[in-house]
């Protein structure tokens, strides 16, 4: 295990989507902190393509400072849609302490990296979460226009908020690997959507987080309209996906309602006498109810 490396894994589905992705290598190759480690994990790539990856990557990989490249390429014909294999691709590549993750259309600030880590050195916490911006994008065949300002980050305030809904997009938060138990830090493959929420919960489960650095803003979100890369677009609104959000939803519940919360975590938010080493996520959302400082 690498000290001070960050490993950024990159999820791309698409060989066309380049330029997109030099973007978002390029905010990476700004980092202010000097060691890190890209994995580009790629779903069903050529041979040609994933040369094509390369070469099209060469320029700003070769800037002074510029981190290094590993390319994983998910092979296998199932499933159809490999976004969260391609994730778990990755981490089987991570040799650094610090893990993050950050999809080929969106970005980060220079400063993201260095504030994250110094966040998880002085609280000794296991993940530290900061906040991105969102931004509205139209998709063209060679390029992407922003057609609105940046709006303020999604809302909420900390754990608690967390443990109700996500508000913490997948390249906001960076993982201390060495203060996470064995077996946390993989995603839940028979799911899709949602699948970064799911390790989220399990991770503020067990594991201390910080959410002190959420005033401060590290990147941005590409909301795009042509709905290719959240189900958060207006193409949510059709049947279908409805029906399978719900049937997601519905498995995060579940995880709520049974993933125990370890003491450490429940010391940060809890009075001695109401610390419970069978309490779940739900039952701690239910306990704190009538707190009325929740700001965790």
């Amino acid at each position: 295990m690498i000290e001070d490396q960050v490993d950024c894994i990159v999820r791309l589905h698409d060989s066309r989507r380049l330029l997109e992705l030099e973007r978002c290598v390029f905010s990476l190759v700004g980092q202010r902190h000097e060691r890190v480690h890209i994995i580009l994990a790629t779903q069903r790539f050529s041979a040609d393509e994933i040369a094509g990856v390369r070469a099209a990557l060469a320029p700003v990989l070769a800037l002074a400072g510029a981190p290094t490249l590993t390319v994983a390429n998910w092979e296998s014909a199932t499933p159809a849609d490999a976004r969260t294999e391609l994730l778990n691709l990755g981490l089987a590549a991570v040799t650094g302490r610090y893990v993050s993750f950050l999809d080929y259309d969106d970005t980060l600030f220079p400063e993201a990296y260095e504030l994250l880590l110094a966040r998880l050195k002085t609280t000794r916490a296991a993940i530290a979460f900061a906040s991105v911006r969102t931004v509205r994008a139209d998709v063209h065949a060679d390029f992407v226009y922003v057609s609105s300002h940046p709006k303020p980050p999604f809302a909420g305030r900390g754990l608690l908020d967390l443990m109700r809904g996500n508000f913490c997009p997948i390249h906001s938060y960076l993982i201390d690997r060495a203060r996470l138990p064995d077996g946390v830090l993989r995603f839940d493959t028979s799911l899709v959507w949602e699948e970064d929420y799911d390790l989220l919960l399990r991770i503020c489960a067990c594991k201390p987080a910080d959410f002190q650095a959420l005033h401060h803003v590290i990147g941005d979100y590409y909301f795009k309209t042509d709905g290719s890369n959240s189900i958060w677009t207006d193409d949510v609104l059709s049947e279908s996906k409805k029906i399978a959000y719900e049937q997601v939803a519905a498995r995060i519940e579940m995880r709520r309602r049974l993933t125990r919360v370890s003491l450490e975590v429940q010391r940060t938010l809890l009075d001695e006498c109401e610390v419970d080493a069978r309490l779940t996520l739900r039952g701690l959302l239910d306990l704190c109810a009538s707190h009325p400082d929740d700001a965790l």
